[in-house]
């Protein structure tokens, strides 16, 4: 007979798990029940708070196996809000709405507790781009708020318009985060305020208004300081960051990266780490530092994927995609910019999809795949729904210019004639041009200054294209983009797959535009040879 604590321990503990659940099976529904609650009752004396908070969802899971609501109602409260709580703490996102999901529905749940179940719900559904749910919960709560809670009108304003925002509803999104504001600080919801400060900057620098970013930021980075809120300091920080990168100070930007960085580090907030090494990856790439952008890239892809950050999934990949074709990994980086346009399509985000298809379809367009470039021009065009976003503008039309420019040259590539030339598509480039700039003309845009520059270089580019094609050849370019843009390693890339899909297309090139191939072999003859077939994303 057992006659020690250890000795009773042993005689009562299931060493195997069928043999646990065949004894369960064989207990009465009252025994089971009586035998939960005294679990429930055990572990809720014996644990620190701490201790409840990490397993919250195992007592839960007691709680309701006891099936007694009416009397268990305020502990099955209350252990809902700490399951919540550190699922979302550690990322566990599913299991997160479940419980916001049952705090929202609960009867014993205040307005208070309501509504701040709906602003994490809310947080959490968008980033996993489930933006129709997030929307759907964030409205219902602002109807109620109107009547009952009006001190969490500026948090759950400031939360829609997010999802707006990301939905590419920017003028419901410009509108809203204006309220958010209003009703923060009438109700002295700094956290509220500054989260709304920062996003509504991040949407104007997008949508290309004529305000002074950087001074939003800072006013946003002053509230966020005051409060003491780390994690959103370090999410103003990032947006800081990404104004000073549309001013091209790379230098400073990949500064205040960093500080974010060690925020994010310092809090243990992978997701947001991971989103820090994403941008600082993009400034490696803009810097010529290949390899830090290559490791940057792969790692926060692998933490976007483990936690099914889809839409982050999906700009990482599409960035990723420019490093991959730099390096000549040609058919890997097509690969990874169809998956981000895919990502992006599943999530309807008509944010994104414009200037990503853009990306990608520049891509297409250098591998002569002028079909499948104009279909996703096209539906870039459908997305954006007129000429409202200049920032979309900025990306989408370069690209087009150079598609134009690539038809008018003739092209090369699988399926391509370089001497089939479609002098219309100058008109077209001309046109697209003239777009560019009436759409700068037309909006106040802190945009001005780049599209000008862009403007600028895109018609000295029709011009020289015109003059050379009159003479007989459009020295210089390759597809429509400039050779010496494309680093060495992508036109070896370039090289070799035309020399095994496309010989002819060498022979003619050197027979009828011999200053366009030694542009493209310039400078490539010791350099390894790409893998350019492989389809694998190294990540």
């Amino acid at each position: 007979m057992a006659s020690t604590e250890e000795d009773l321990k042993a005689a009562y503990e299931f060493r195997h798990a069928v043999t646990r659940d065949a004894a369960y099976q064989m207990l009465l529904p009252s025994e089971r029940s009586e035998l939960h609650r005294q679990v429930v009752d055990h572990l809720n004396h014996v644990l620190s708070e701490e201790q409840r908070v990490t397993s919250g969802a195992e007592i839960l899971a007691h709680i309701d196996a006891i099936n007694e609501p009416e009397t268990l109602g305020p502990l099955e409260l209350a252990y809902l809000k700490r399951a919540a709580g550190h699922a979302i703490e550690t990322h566990q996102s599913l299991p997160a709405i479940e419980y916001l999901e049952r705090i929202r529905a609960h009867e014993l749940a205040d307005v208070e507790t309501r509504m701040d179940a709906t602003q994490r719900l809310g947080a959490t559904l968008l980033a996993l781009g489930r933006m129709q749910e997030a929307a759907h919960a964030l409205s219902t709560a602002i109807e109620e708020a109107h009547a009952v809670a009006p001190q969490h009108l500026g948090s759950l304003r400031g939360g829609l318009a997010g999802v707006y925002m990301e939905s590419g509803r920017t003028e419901e999104a410009g509108e809203l985060f204006e309220l958010a504001i209003q009703d923060s600080r009438a109700g002295g919801n700094d956290l509220a305020l500054g989260r709304a400060l920062t996003n509504r900057a991040i949407l104007y620098r997008h949508i290309g208004k004529d305000v002074d970013h950087e001074s939003l930021l800072k006013e946003a980075l002053e509230v966020h300081r005051r409060v003491g809120n780390r994690s959103s300091e370090g999410l103003t920080l990032m947006a800081l960051g990404g104004t000073y990168r549309t001013g091209e100070d790379n230098a400073g930007a990949e500064e205040l990266y960093r500080q974010a960085l060690a925020i994010f580090r310092e809090l243990g907030d992978r997701p947001l780490e991971a989103q820090v090494w994403g941008n600082l990856a993009n400034v490696y790439l803009v810097s010529d530092r290949n390899d830090e952008a290559g490791q940057a890239y792969v790692r926060a892809l692998r933490v976007m994927r483990e936690l099914g950050r889809r839409r982050n999934e999906a700009i990482l990949l599409g960035n990723y995609a420019q490093l991959l074709q730099r390096q000549g990994r040609l058919t890997a980086g097509l690969a990874a910019g169809a998956r981000a346009v895919s990502i992006l399509e599943s999530l309807n985000d008509l944010m994104l999809l414009p200037p990503f298809r853009a990306m990608h379809a520049s891509n297409l367009t250098l591998m002569g795949d002028f079909e499948g470039a104009e279909r996703h021009f096209q539906q870039a065009e459908n997305e954006l729904s007129g000429d409202a976003n200049v920032g979309a503008l900025d990306h989408l039309l370069p690209a087009r210019f150079r598609f134009f420019i690539a038809r008018a040259c003739g092209g090369f590539g699988p399926g391509r004639d370089p001497a089939a030339r479609e002098l219309s598509m100058l008109g077209k480039a001309e046109a697209t041009i003239t777009r560019l700039r009436n759409a700068n003309k037309a909006k106040s845009s802190s945009l001005t200054s780049v599209i000008n520059r862009s403007v600028i270089k895109l018609s000295a580019h029709l011009n020289k294209t015109r003059e050379q094609l009159q003479r007989g050849s459009a020295t210089g370019l390759f597809n429509g983009g400039l050779l010496q843009s494309h680093a060495p390693s992508c036109r070896k890339a370039l090289v070799a797959r035309l020399l095994e899909l496309a010989p002819e297309q060498l022979r003619w090139m050197q027979l009828h535009e011999p200053e366009v191939y030694a542009g493209l072999v310039e400078g490539i003859d010791d350099l390894p040879a790409p893998d350019w077939r492989s389809p694998d994303i190294p990540a």
